[in-house]
């Protein structure tokens, strides 16, 4: 059904040609259609993405963040980035979620929407398939709408199925059964799966058990609620149990029904009685973010002995429109009396269920923060139990000097009169915020109520970012440095500290980060420094080889490395060259990326003796019959000849013997790039991310840069392991900063440390400016909370 009334899914069915897949990912893979303009793509995806409604089982499909971002890129999408829109080196290629995958094709777990991946409607997937193909060997990933909540729907792409393991009751572990299954299927769907899992014969009746322990179960009857319902999450054990001939129910005893929240059956005879308040709550599977927050509010006294003698009960208020009808009261205040009463533990499963009902951020299994929980738990409380059954409306009144005491009793009344709850009664209270205005000065003070605060930690402001430099002068090898930053700083901080302990100008220093052999990404100078990882490896920052990027006769190319045998990941490190932009033909960039590569490139043992011994005798230095310091290893059966060194301060004037054998090896390769010897390497035009081939450089005629071209240095394999050290291509000097161990940092932080930076005097930011009475204009005014 998927691929019915699809076009480019039609022709895929009917392709029998492998040199005509539609939704190959090597470079010679053809597209389905020809595309329209970048023009007329962006504004068809961008109406398709503005018009898209979620609705309960349409299907939306997963498309890789970083080939999404790519696309948006070669479009234009965002008004700040148009740098290379249009252009043929920035088209994205087949769609390719490979990154997404693990090995067996599935979805890897614990993904993120829009870091990892972005959720595209089936038109607007259709039609991107459609203009660039689909990687070879993948399949759409298909997933369906489903609603969540009770009370308030919540529509959700269900992007990660539940996984459920079936036993047989009295069966082997072996014979276990694991299926997956959407939130929103029925557990009759999950009973019938099992029935016919394990061959029970249709005649016999079957019951289903919840096993959340080694030894627990509670029974599952409700067969027509989904496994939203009955809180089932993946990875959780259902055991199905089958009736025996003589009409009785193998090993399982009937549940005991002490309490519809006490739904559980232990496989010990009973459970012992514990002392009142000590009993633990079952992890239903990453819920420990919720007990954690249970067990605190379970032990303030006054207000568990409010839910325990029902005393809350009359306080409900159904009708309250910011409340959630009493539910969220009534299943916390059934759990206190269960923890209340002496057992050594209880499953809050029904809780759960209420939680999720009304917020569907909690449904699941997966984890949260317990404090989110906790403020979640106590507003909803507080509007269930609200006394106020109509809230006036309250006008807040300035201070005007008044006593402290006056403007802070005034408030707490104004606040009275539209909220009342046990709550409010044992939990809220007041702060006092006072803002200074930097013109006229004037003071205002104001007391605001609050259930719990939220305290900064008291971290380190800074940050230490380990960056790889990659110099113009191509004889030194990248050196690593440590460089310290504010954590709220911009790319440019980084330049500027980088520029500090190299002396190479910010302004001639680009920050890349790369991935898989090429450069996945140029940050400006205005991105956040918290868009790079502290512990992150493969942050660059190649010095460039002008000084004026707006240089008319400079252009720049990026080169990327990889084997052109076949299909094949690039390999080694980015190339950044700068050539004349006009008059630069195949043989000029042929020798300018020989020069850049004579580090780590061997001498071709192809030389003529003559050749050698001339070099030799140029050098001055004396060449014995073993081939002497610079020649071939004894014996003759070396390939190549090292060119390259180590050193990574040295000063070519002053070393005459190698930088004439890198001279003699640019010779060398300007030769085969003539039509001599066989050439290293060939050339051809990359895109931007160096996943497409745009075709080859033609050898005649002045080569036509853009404002940045890419290029693929192409090795066939053979050349590569004769002339391409890897090991000295590796090769990173670490520098003195990269070697200091991290400063040591402080052990611990107690609450007197966090409540004091929480009081800490600031400046409003200009988003976010205060009114000021006196000047009647919005100030950026000094805040300071109390």
């Amino acid at each position: 059904p998927l691929f019915r009334s699809l076009p480019y899914r039609e022709k895929m069915e009917q392709s029998t040609d492998e040199n005509e897949t539609l939704c190959g990912g090597s470079d010679d893979a053809n597209e389905p259609e020809r595309a329209p303009l970048f023009e007329e793509q962006l504004e068809t995806i961008r109406q398709l993405l503005n018009t898209a409604e979620m609705k309960e089982g349409d299907s939306w499909f997963l498309v890789d963040t970083h080939w999404f971002k790519q696309w948006k890129r070669y479009v234009g999408w965002d008004t700040w980035d148009q740098s290379v829109k249009g252009q043929e080196i920035a088209r994205p290629g087949s769609v390719n979620n490979a990154i997404m995958l693990k090995e067996s094709g599935s979805l890897k777990a614990h993904l993120t929407e829009t870091f990892d991946y972005h959720l595209l409607p089936m038109s607007a997937w259709d039609l991107l398939v459609s203009w660039f193909g689909l990687a070879e060997g993948q399949n759409p990933i298909e997933r369906k709408v489903i609603s969540q909540g009770l009370y308030v729907k919540h529509l959700k792409v269900e992007v990660y199925l539940t996984e459920i393991s079936l036993n047989l009751l009295g069966g082997e572990k072996k014979d276990e059964v694991k299926a997956k299954f959407s939130r929103a299927e029925k557990l009759r769907s999950v009973v019938e799966f099992a029935r016919k899992a394990f061959s029970v014969d249709p005649e016999k009746e079957t019951r289903l058990w919840n096993k959340y322990l080694s030894n627990s179960y509670e029974a599952l009857e409700k067969y027509d609620d989904t496994l939203q319902d009955c809180s089932i999450y993946t990875s959780q054990n259902l055991v199905l149990e089958v009736k025996s001939d003589d009409g009785t129910w193998p090993k399982v005893p009937e549940t005991r029904q002490s309490s519809d929240y006490y739904n559980s059956y232990s496989s010990s005879n009973y459970q012992e009685k514990v002392k009142e308040g000590l009993t633990g709550l079952s992890n239903l599977g990453n819920t420990c973010f919720m007990n954690s927050a249970l067990q605190c509010l379970s032990n303030v006294p006054q207000l568990t002995e409010y839910f325990r003698t029902n005393d809350y009960r009359r306080d409900i208020n159904y009708d309250n429109p910011l409340g959630m009808r009493g539910r969220i009261a009534e299943a916390y205040g059934q759990l206190m009396q269960d923890m209340w009463r002496g057992r050594p533990y209880v499953t809050p499963r029904s809780f759960k269920s209420e939680v999720g009902k009304f917020a569907p951020r909690f449904t699941g299994y997966q984890q949260h923060d317990s404090q989110e929980l906790l403020a979640f738990l106590l507003d909803g409380l507080h509007e269930d139990l609200n006394r106020v059954v109509v809230k006036p409306y309250v006008e807040v009144k300035d201070s005007n000097g008044r006593p402290d005491e006056e403007v802070a009793e005034e408030a707490w009344q104004s606040h009275l009169l539209r909220n009342r709850s046990v709550i409010v009664d044992i939990i809220q209270g007041q702060y006092k915020s006072e803002l200074v205005c930097p013109e006229c000065k004037k003071i205002s003070v104001c007391f605001d109520p609050f259930m719990y605060l939220t305290l900064p930690l008291p971290v380190k402001r800074t940050e230490r970012i380990f960056v790889t430099v990659v110099r113009a002068d191509s004889l030194r090898s990248p050196e690593k440095y440590c460089v310290v930053v504010r954590k709220d700083g911009r790319i440019s901080d980084l330049q500027v500290a980088i520029e500090r302990l190299t002396k190479i100008s910010a302004k001639q220093l680009a920050i890349t980060d790369i991935y898989g052999g090429k450069i996945y990404k140029i940050f400006a100078d205005y991105d956040e420094i918290r868009s790079i990882y502290a512990d992150r490896e493969d942050i660059h920052a190649y010095e460039l080889p002008t000084k004026d990027l707006n240089d008319p006769d400079t252009a720049l190319v990026v080169c990327y490395y990889r084997l052109r045998d076949h299909y094949s990941p690039c390999f080694g490190l980015p190339m950044l060259l700068g050539v004349p932009r006009h008059e630069t033909k195949y043989v000029d960039l042929y020798k300018e990326a020989s020069k850049h590569m004579s580090r780590f490139l061997k001498m071709p043992a192809k030389v003529s003796a003559a050749k050698a011994d001339q070099t030799s005798v140029d050098n001055g230095e004396k060449m014995d019959d073993t081939g002497g310091e610079n020649g071939q290893k004894e014996g003759g059966d070396s390939e190549s000849m090292d060119c390259s060194h180590d050193n990574n301060d040295v000063d070519v004037e002053e070393n005459g013997g190698q930088n004439e054998n890198k001279k003699r090896l640019i010779e060398l390769a300007s030769e085969s790039s003539d039509g001599g010897d066989e050439e290293l390497f060939e050339m051809s035009y990359a895109n931007l991310y160096g996943s497409s081939n745009l075709g080859e450089i033609n050898r005649e005629e002045p080569i036509h840069f853009k404002e940045t071209t890419y290029v693929f240095l192409e090795w066939r394999s053979e050349l590569k392991r004769k002339y391409y050290d890897e090991e000295k291509a590796q090769i990173v000097v670490e520098h003195e900063s990269a070697k200091a161990p991290p400063e040591a940092k402080k052990k611990t932080s107690n609450l007197h440390d966090c409540i004091k930076l929480f009081t800490e005097t600031e400046t409003l930011s200009e988003e976010d400016p205060w009114y000021c009475s006196q000047c009647e204009e919005h100030r950026q005014a000094r805040s300071e909370e109390r």
